[in-house]
Formats: structure tokens, sequence, C-alpha cells
């Protein structure tokens, strides 16, 4: 089966290696060296049944402090392209598109979907626990109505986990320097285990869409992923206007 289709079929990609364990140290001494000098807001959402609990370098950061991870992003779209065959591109929001996610001991990440059509992670060091947990093209996504309440309640219902083990394929990823994940992200449900060590998981999120996506909760979502603020909705994930 040729990648273009086993992509399309199974809903991710995944390639050991992508970059070696010296790329790896030379980018994780880079973040390190980030983290000295600029302040990295921490995030914590009280979710269940697992908490969005970690710290990030947002888009506007990588791309003025980390150019060696705005050419990675660049480098990603091209392997992608060639998986979906698609004309997909960098998000317009330069908050969202590349970003540092730094996961401490105990920290998580809720389960969620992605705004954007396809989403690119790639690892750089390797911890006890941190799993990604993930079930690929599982979503039922309502024509025109992504961020509708209507999807909303339809994204809970698929969450539960009596409805996972039945109908959704679980895969667990561990995390390892220089493994490159790349999925559907509007289409997988994902979610990350619990840091179970002191070391800091630490990995690259890179985000793409076609050129005129366009994303209904961009403004509450952006500060509720990428700020310690309050936010004035229960899940900026979908739209609080729909009746």
């Amino acid at each position: 089966m040729e990648l273009q289709e086993e992509f399309k079929v199974k809903g991710y990609f995944l390639q050991e290696n992508f970059l070696d364990p010296q790329e790896c140290e030379n980018l994780l001494k880079s973040i390190s060296d980030y983290r000295q000098q600029f302040f990295i807001p921490k995030i914590y959402r009280d979710v269940k049944p697992i908490p969005l609990s970690y710290s990030v370098i947002d888009g506007k950061a990588v791309n003025s402090h980390l150019p060696e991870i705005k050419k990675l992003y660049a480098t990603v779209n091209e392997i992608i392209n060639n998986l979906t065959n698609q004309p997909l591109f960098p998000l317009k929001d330069v908050q969202v598109g590349c970003n540092v996610n730094i996961t401490e001991k105990g920290g998580t990440y809720r389960w969620h979907y992605d705004r954007n059509a396809v989403t690119a992670l790639l690892y750089l060091n390797e911890v006890e626990g941190g799993e990604i947990e993930f079930y690929p093209n599982y979503r039922i996504i309502l024509p025109k109505a992504k961020f509708s309440r209507f999807q909303s309640f339809l994204d809970q219902i698929q969450q539960l986990n009596l409805v996972r083990s039945t109908f959704g394929k679980r895969i667990v990823v561990k995390p390892q320097p220089g493994l490159l994940l790349i999925m559907c992200g509007e289409k997988c449900l994902h979610s990350v285990r619990p840091v179970t060590e002191a070391c800091d998981r630490i990995s690259i999120v890179m985000a793409y869409d076609l050129p005129n996506a366009s994303f209904a909760v961009e403004g509450q979502l952006n500060t509720y992923l990428y700020s310690s603020e309050k936010v004035a909705v229960s899940d900026p994930n979908y739209s609080q206007s729909d009746h």
C-alpha cells in the first residue's frame, strides 16, 4: 500500500528517527536557553477525566526566538503534503501554528480533537509516562457544524470509555527522541497520559490546514490553550452562540 493510501486508511503516520539524537539535543539546548531567558505560561484547566496541565512556548515566541524550529515547521509541511496529496499550509494564526509543549511530572493533556486538519508531533526526548493515546479516524464530524453544541454533544458521547473501547481502535505511542507522529487532528481523539518521572516531556506540535480554513472558536480557544487566564466558557472548542 502506498504511503498516501495508507495514511488515508489509518489516519496517522509514524516515522522513527526523523531527527537523529544530536539534532534532538541541539533543539533541547535551544529550548532550555529560551526557558532561562523568558517567562513560559503554565496552563492548568481542571477538565474531567484528564486535566490540561502543561507549559507552552507558543508560535509567536517560536517565530521570534527559535528559528531552527520554525524551519522544521516548513520541512514537515512538505512531508504532510506528500502524505495527504493536498496543498496544506501552516495556520494563518501564528500563535497556534507551531508550539513547544513542555509537560512536567504529573502533567497531562486532556482528551480532545484539534481544530485543524492535520497535526504533526515531534518528540525530542524519552520520559517515563507521557504516552500519547489516540483513536485515529474516530470522530463523526457534522458537516458545516464542527464547532457547534451539537458537535460537542456527539464528541462527548464518543469520548466515553465504553464507546471508545467498543468502536475505536486505540493506539499508544511512547515518547522517544526524533519520533515524528502525523495524524488527522480534527478526526483523531487523543490525550497525553501522566508523565511519571522528574524529567520534562518536550515535544514540538505543528498544525496545518487548507489555506481558506477558518475557526469559529479561535479567540477563546487560544486564551484557553496558551495563557493562564480564565475563560468565560466551559469548553472553548465549541461556539457558545448556537441555539
